[in-house]
């Protein structure tokens, strides 16, 4: 018996029981699909945090100050100034120290509002920070002017919106403390994307005196803290702690996107095993589904044992009906799984609120699909499947002639 014979005739057994077979392969198609939608939305996660890792560096620290005490019942906060650059400038292994200004805020042109950020910082020192950022337009203002600003793509040609923001066009900025300011566009960055939790284009860079002027302080609101090398991050980070204490934050952009990648590959083990359990449960529904076939064929059972059947033959008869049902759940469920996938990123996003470069308006990850993952995806449900069903085809396949043509 040709092996298209033996799958001709599963896939005829399939389609008696539609039903039965429908509500099987359902079970499966979801475990699959639940495999693939968790672990390429982890994955992507994972992607998406090393790749703005390698934009800003493994040098850098991120230093804000921390509200740290308590006086007379209110918190206070350690304000950064001038003299903590001369400070954190003298540590051993600090190469540069970059002070900047920074806080939400709203554009508002033509009548439209879009969220995003605002940046001051000697823009001088931007190439330095984000490797390969650039303008698309324009120029960068200079660190005298204070009414001038380079702007992100997004903010400058926004999603979904017919606006278009061009060099040289005046644009209104509702702070979110409170105030309102206005700038004439002097430079459009190049599409940049994300650095660890802050989005480069829709967020709105002027000079520090500007910075300084339209936030009506003189206090920073953080420290970028260059190391000579990468392999002194560690060592400054742990003086820069030492020096202050709890009155500073600092952040290490390697450490945390390690300590994330470490998060994200546990849950990738976690939400596979989701998904495993979800298939174990399917292959229950495949076994107690062959076993009832079983028994309603017994009679045909007979029959082939007694048109010569070999029990090689019957068995791989049942088999095939599992591995076809496998088959299709699996790739069912790898179909839904990719479309899945894509709502949950929109449910995982990269940020949150405030300002600084570890924080900032949401976005929503991208899932990764490797050759690995489809591959288990598509191959799995068969195996389980196959397992399901090897007893109940066995059985089938040890029937006798005689007992089960007497079968009623």
């Amino acid at each position: 018996m040709f092996v298209s014979d033996v799958f001709r005739l599963a896939i005829k057994a399939l389609l008696d029981r539609k039903m039965r077979s429908a509500l099987t392969i359902v079970g499966i198609m979801i475990g699959a699909a639940v495999i693939v939608a968790l672990i390429a939305s982890s994955n992507g996660l994972s992607a998406g945090i090393s790749a703005s890792m390698g934009k800003i560096g493994a040098n850098t620290l991120v230093v804000n100050s921390a509200s740290s005490s308590f006086s007379s019942g209110s918190r206070t906060q350690y304000q950064l100034s001038q003299n903590d650059v001369r400070i954190l400038t003298a540590i051993t292994g600090v190469a540069e120290v970059i002070p900047y200004y920074d806080t939400r805020a709203t554009v508002t042109v033509g009548g439209t509002a879009i969220e995003g950020e605002i940046e001051g910082i000697d823009l001088s020192k931007l190439s330095d920070l984000y490797k390969g950022i650039g303008l698309s337009d324009g120029a960068y203002p200079t660190q005298t002017d204070t009414t001038a600003a380079a702007i992100g793509s997004d903010l400058a040609a926004p999603t979904g919106s017919s606006v278009q923001i061009e060099v040289n066009q005046m644009v209104s900025v509702t702070l979110s403390g409170g105030g309102s300011l206005a700038f004439i566009v002097k430079g459009i960055l190049s599409p940049y994307g994300r650095v660890l939790f802050s989005n480069i284009d829709d967020t709105i860079f002027i000079s520090m005196q500007a910075g300084q002027l339209f936030l009506k302080t003189s206090y920073y609101s953080g420290f970028y803290v260059i190391t000579t090398t990468a392999d002194e991050v560690s060592s400054v980070q742990a003086a820069i702690e030492s020096q202050y204490g709890s009155n500073v934050r600092v952040m290490n952009a390697g450490s945390i996107v390690s300590s994330i990648q470490s998060v994200s590959s546990q849950m990738t083990v976690f939400l596979g095993a989701i998904g495993g359990i979800s298939l174990f449960v399917a292959a229950v529904g495949i076994t107690n589904t062959m076993f009832v076939s079983v028994m309603e064929r017994t009679r045909e059972i007979g029959v082939l044992k007694a048109l010569g059947y070999q029990s090689g033959q019957i068995l791989s008869i049942f088999l095939s009906e599992a591995v076809v049902t496998g088959a299709i759940g699996g790739l069912l469920g790898t179909i839904l799984g990719y479309f899945l996938s894509f709502l949950i990123g929109g449910m995982m996003p990269m940020g949150g609120g405030g300002g600084g470069p570890m924080s900032s308006g949401a976005s929503t990850t991208e899932p990764v699909f490797t050759a690995d993952l489809i591959l288990f995806a598509l191959l799995f449900p068969i195996a389980i499947s196959v397992l399901a069903g090897l007893y109940p085809a066995r059985r089938a396949s040890r029937m006798k002639a005689v007992v089960a043509l007497k079968y009623e």
